[in-house]
């Protein structure tokens, strides 16, 4: 049975942005910022998830005042034309809670010495968290193996032929964290958010194009 998996053109497609993309190092963050960052970027492009955790940073003294926000509170940071915005508060404050229910804190201190499958695991059951966000969390923070995609991206994918049109995101997910080697974890998942920043084929044969480095 077909996956809708082309291999062979996802590693084309990889090459094709190693040569149009400047490739660079995400800037770190500790673990609680990446899950909330990993969180405004899932869905949205990266200048708005870049815009807003400036603007959320600026106004709380930690993210334990974000987990107590009401949604109202957190979609007034977010703005009123932020991508599935009453979806994300919702989902970002469920998550904050649970976290503080199970740590007594908003913290995954705890997780920095687990097993990075335990680690991954424990952020996946975490109430409203998106495969996207524990997966990159997981990638980023965690430096595990995984491959953090969502609908952008994965219609991007399609469109290149990686992907046929059908493709539950779920399957996506899994033929590349198989496909992926983990030392390119990283790399891939820059490229592919740089790609998923032209969506739906624009920017393409432009030479170079530089984005926001988070």
């Amino acid at each position: 049975m077909s996956t809708g998996f082309n291999p062979e053109r996802f590693d084309e497609v990889m090459k094709e942005l190693r040569a149009r993309y400047e490739a660079f190092a995400p800037a770190p963050l500790d673990l609680v910022s990446q899950f909330v960052y990993s969180f405004l970027l899932w869905e949205a492009g990266a200048a708005d998830a870049e815009r807003v955790f400036k603007r959320i940073t600026a106004e709380i003294v930690d993210f334990n005042d974000l987990r107590i926000f009401l949604p109202d509170e957190i979609m007034s940071l977010l703005g009123t034309r932020y991508p599935r915005g009453p979806e994300r508060a919702l989902r970002l404050r469920a998550a904050l809670n649970e976290l503080y229910q199970r740590e007594h804190a908003v913290s995954f201190d705890r997780l920095k010495e687990a097993p990075k499958r335990e680690s991954r695991q424990y952020v996946e059951t975490l109430e409203g968290v998106p495969p996207f966000v524990s997966a990159r969390l997981t990638l980023l923070g965690f430096g595990g193996h995984a491959c953090p995609l969502d609908e952008r991206a994965l219609a991007c994918l399609i469109e290149d032929g990686v992907f046929e049109e059908s493709t539950p995101l779920d399957r996506a997910t899994a033929s590349l964290e198989r496909h992926i080697k983990a030392a390119e974890g990283v790399e891939t998942h820059i490229l592919l958010m740089q790609r998923r920043e032209d969506g739906g084929g624009r920017g393409r044969g432009g030479g170079k194009k530089k984005t926001r480095k988070r």
